[in-house]
């Protein structure tokens, strides 16, 4: 008996770490595209000019990889305990996977993405005329290389990045540590829509906040400016936690890979 409860524990440990394995495998890629992405940001600063690519890169991966890490061991611990699902982790352990298809789940994700990419384009142009000129160019069209070239560039940080590692970072990570964190304090048989909806609005809004250091680089946060940005990227964000709630960890990334889909199309149309 006491042999059998301790091969369970030890396929239950094995289960859990291929489960926080392959989310942060999954992640990594996003963080290099970023790294890559920020080598010519970070050579601009004094302080770091004289560093080689090699290092400038290491030096923009390394927070993020650690962020990954911990929202990995965070849902991958805590996502079962409070009913959100994952189907890569349910695979890896062994759970029961959820009632629905991906295949049933993948057009809900699309259909979320693409409201939320021409709601927040309709808001965009609609606080244009209020925002200071630097920022004119720099929209969530990302048209401010003017270029064809530059839209396409900023495709494996959109998808990548945006759709797969943020999923993990404030969905799979910070939304469900919210979800978990409320739920102990509420004492309840299990977490109540309102709970989740709570958690729901603080990833969004944690999503939100989270642009507002890349946008400071450009122009000065004044009022306006973080109003836009945390509202356009919140409202997106609102989206993405309710397909993880309602769906799934992958249906969320379908959803946010479809938002990009759309801003991509619409990019290229403007730089044509």
């Amino acid at each position: 008996m006491q042999t059998t409860v301790s091969g369970e524990k030890r396929t239950k440990r094995r289960s859990f770490l291929k489960g926080v394995v392959a989310t942060f495998l999954l992640g990594v890629p996003g963080i290099a595209a970023v790294g890559l992405s920020s080598i010519e940001t970070l050579r601009q600063l004094p302080e770091l000019a004289d560093l080689p690519a090699v290092t400038l890169f290491f030096v923009a991966i390394s927070q993020p990889l650690v962020l990954l890490a911990v929202a990995c061991l965070v849902g991958t611990t805590l996502a079962p305990r409070v009913g959100l699902q994952s189907r890569l982790l349910a695979r890896l352990t062994g759970r029961i996977q959820p009632p629905s298809l991906f295949a049933e789940e993948a057009p809900i994700g699309i259909g979320v993405g693409v409201a939320a990419s021409f709601l927040v384009l309709a808001l965009d142009f609609a606080f244009a005329p209020f925002l200071p000129a630097e920022l004119s160019a720099y929209t969530v069209l990302n048209t401010n290389s003017g270029s064809i070239f530059g839209v396409l560039a900023s495709i494996p940080v959109r998808f990548l990045y945006g759709g797969i590692t943020e999923e993990l970072l404030l969905r799979y990570g910070f939304m469900t540590f919210v979800v978990w964190g409320l739920w102990t304090v509420s004492g309840g048989e299990r977490p109540t829509d309102r709970l989740m909806w709570s958690a729901i609005l603080a990833s969004a809004l944690v999503f939100g906040l989270g642009h507002l250091p890349a946008m400071s680089i450009d122009v000065p946060l004044t009022p306006i400016v973080v109003v836009r940005t945390v509202l356009l990227n919140g409202i997106a964000g609102v989206g993405f936690g309710w397909l993880y709630w309602r769906q799934s960890l992958e249906t969320a990334m379908v959803g946010h890979a479809s938002f990009h889909v759309v801003l991509v199309i619409v990019s290229l149309l403007f730089v044509l």
